[in-house]
């Protein structure tokens, strides 16, 4: 199965020259791991070799893919330098002195746009919650009034709002959001119609909240791969692409704050807003988002997910493909593997067979705290009443500003929706299924199904209903908080 923005070519694997039996290799470790894969792309010479959707995922759907966002972001700031709408060497807040507070440190004056393009603002630590304190309904301001520790330049920091400030100097040059200046220069030209970003204000986050479909992460690999060629079009400047994916500020434990420490491919080398890798370079995302190119492979891969140990997965992937891109391969474990990956599907919950039904108190589980939570896994939630029907249930929640009635597949996935919050948001889609145990607990997963996150509901006979997210969302207003502007 294929996206309907498909324009990449398709080939066997052993024409390009990788090993079938490799990737076959691959989705048994990963099967024998605690990492859930929700698709898989692998990239040889241009053409795609491998493809996978692990259903209910499939690949007309899009996918949230968190800090993934940041490589669209800068695309967007490569293609604004290069008409000349800012430089790299500009002060940041020279562009925005209306945001900058009285007695602002003076080491923003040294803060250039280079600094908040390689995570290198001079910040100790993240300073997302801070700045979204100090904002006063403006984050970048916020940031502004938050005081780097060290000059700009001298250390390597992961800090959502150097970014974010990047994008807001997109919009404000452009005169319009990072989508309306990407469309006609990079998306259009790419295939890529379906994207949606979450927005803070009238600005899209720029530093997470892309939701966009699996190929089209695939060809944004390809394109940097390929030094920003897109077939006959150079839709990125190459000399653009040379920086973004070298090594701009360096990030092993000399250049970090005190006690900072991240796994071996954290530490090798940050660019513009993509990670240097002890194989290539990446731009990822939290829970297994990842845009891997191997440029000696001549190769991208393209990961979906929700696992908790990134590195784990790199080094999955990293073990069993490069080898598998050494020359050999057959039409036989071609043939093996497109049946396979064709079958893909993450397993449905034990059912025992038995009834179901009732009206439960909600127990909800508790949320990652920050500047976009507002209380429990599911806010707001009170009451869960669960009636039969007749291929599976009917899931009603109810609470404070909470009424919403999912349908639950019995042996499959039942599609349903989370209404929007409010008007000129779109729904949120789910993919829902549960079981009865032996005992007559019931156990229901209901995926938000353009994110990698998965709501468990579990109910005792006599119990209570408890949920929680198997990984929580980075923000946490719950489902009603994923829902994305409308797209015209």
């Amino acid at each position: 199965m294929t996206s309907s923005s498909a324009s990449l070519p398709r080939s066997a694997p052993s024409a390009q020259g990788v090993d079938a039996a490799g990737v076959d290799r691959l989705l048994d470790a990963l099967e024998a791991s605690d990492h859930e894969l929700h698709s898989l792309m692998v990239l040889r010479h241009g053409h795609v070799v491998a493809e996978g959707w692990w259903a209910p995922y499939a690949a007309d759907l899009k996918h949230l893919v968190y800090s993934l966002s940041k490589t669209f972001t800068s695309a967007a700031a490569g293609l604004a330098i290069s008409e000349g709408r800012f430089g790299l060497d500009d002060r940041m807040v020279d562009h925005f002195r209306e945001l900058v507070p009285d007695g602002v440190d003076e080491k923003y004056d040294r803060y250039l746009v280079r600094h908040a393009l390689s995570m290198s603002s001079g910040h100790e630590q993240e300073t997302l919650d801070r700045a979204a304190a100090a904002s006063q309904g403006d984050l970048l301001a916020g940031f502004f009034a938050v005081p780097p520790e060290r000059e700009p330049g001298t250390l390597f920091c992961y800090n959502q709002p150097t970014i974010y400030g990047v994008g807001r100097l997109v919009a404000k040059t452009t005169g319009g959001g990072i989508l309306d200046y990407l469309r006609p220069r990079l998306l259009d030209p790419l295939g890529i119609d379906e994207a949606q970003w979450m927005m803070i204000g009238d600005v899209e986050m720029a530093f997470s909240g892309i939701h966009v479909r699996t190929e089209s992460l695939a060809k944004t690999g390809q394109l940097v791969l390929d030094r920003g060629r897109f077939g006959d079009a150079q839709l990125l400047p190459e000399a653009w692409v040379a920086q973004a994916t070298s090594l701009q500020t360096e990030n092993d434990a000399a250049h970090r704050a005190p006690g900072a420490a991240d796994p071996v491919d954290w530490q090798q080398g940050y660019g513009f807003q993509y990670w240097m890798n002890r194989h290539g370079f990446r731009g990822d995302g939290a829970y297994g988002q990842f845009i891997i190119v191997w440029p000696e492979q001549d190769a991208v891969v393209v990961t979906t997910a929700e696992t908790v140990d990134m590195q784990g997965l790199l080094d999955l992937l990293t073990t069993h493909l490069v080898p598998a891109m050494s020359g050999a391969g057959t039409t036989e474990a071609d043939g093996a593997l497109a049946e396979r990956l064709a079958g893909l599907a993450l397993p449905l919950p034990g059912d025992a067979g038995g009834t179901f039904e009732g009206a439960f108190d909600v127990e909800v589980g508790a949320t990652v705290p920050g500047p976009f939570s507002s209380g429990g896994s599911v806010p707001g939630a009170e009451r869960l009443e669960v009636s039969p029907i007749a291929d599976g249930w009917l899931a009603r929640l109810r609470g404070d500003g909470v009424d919403v009635t999912l349908p639950i597949g019995r042996g499959a996935w039942a599609a349903g929706e989370w209404p929007a919050p409010e008007a000129g948001l779109d729904a949120v889609p789910f993919r829902s299924t549960a079981g009865v145990d032996a005992d007559g607990s019931w156990h229901a997963e209901l995926r938000m199904i353009q994110t990698p996150h998965t709501l468990l509901v579990d109910i005792e006979p006599g119990g209570v209903a408890r949920l929680a997210w198997r990984y929580p969302p980075l923000r946490g207003d719950g489902p009603a908080g994923h829902a994305l502007p409308h797209r015209a």
